[in-house]
């Protein structure tokens, strides 16, 4: 029964990856509906594994949108008029959190960030995306966490959903996860510098550097 179980969860990854790797390629065009018994079909598997794959890359990547009854639609990741609200709106809010949380950081806290940001580059030559995305989202919401106000921190999670798809674009730029940590490293020296203008406008720049990089994909794959 266990090698059943594991055999089951090898299929459940296979799907997910084929699936993920697909929509990332564009094989799969932003707006297309993937219906689970098509998928099923042209991936040789039951519709169980596609189902589940379904949800994880609704719940984990944003990359597809389900559809109660129809199934799921690929979201489109390549609008730059979408990229430009969402990301100019989070280098705000976010340089605010961070100057909220700048007076208070402590030496521990400041730690924790160095911590997470050492694991980031432990995936150097690997980029999970998905491990990626947990440490990311445990960097900034740290930071979050410090600014005890509750209402912006529920804005910044919204915000973070909304381009959870935009970062799995990101992270597979090649040099980006490099830049990712260093820009990462200068938040952090801002917040030990204890200057609020300082850490907002450093913040500020990640997100912009984010944006610009995510700006030329899309300019490139227009372009070929």
């Amino acid at each position: 029964m266990a090698n059943i179980g594991s055999q089951y969860r090898t299929m459940q990854e296979i799907v997910y990856e084929t699936i993920k790797d697909r929509i990332l390629k564009g094989q799969y065009a932003p707006g297309q509906r993937l219906i689970t018994n098509d998928l099923a079909t042209e991936l040789g598997v039951s519709r169980m594994p596609v189902r589940e794959a379904l949800q994880r890359l609704d719940a984990a990547t944003g990359l597809v949108t389900l559809i109660p009854h129809k199934g799921a639609v690929v979201n489109d990741s390549s609008s730059e008029e979408d990229l430009l609200e969402i990301f100019h709106i989070r280098a705000v809010l976010e340089g605010l959190a961070a100057r909220l949380a700048c007076p208070t950081i402590t030496e521990e806290q400041i730690a924790q960030l160095v911590a997470i940001n050492e694991k980031v580059l432990t995936l150097e030559n690997t980029v999970d995306e998905e491990h990626f995305q947990d440490l990311n989202l445990e960097f900034h919401s740290t930071i979050w966490g410090m600014t005890h106000s509750p209402r912006l921190v529920g804005m910044l999670k919204s915000l973070y959903d909304a381009s959870r798809g935009y970062r799995y674009i990101s992270v597979k730029l090649p040099g980006r996860l490099d830049e990712i940590v260093h820009e990462h490293s200068d938040i952090i020296a801002a917040f030990r510098s204890k200057d609020p203008n300082n850490v907002e406008v450093v913040v500020n720049n990640h997100y912009q550097h984010t944006l610009e990089w995510l700006i030329r994909s899309i300019q490139d794959k227009k372009q070929k």
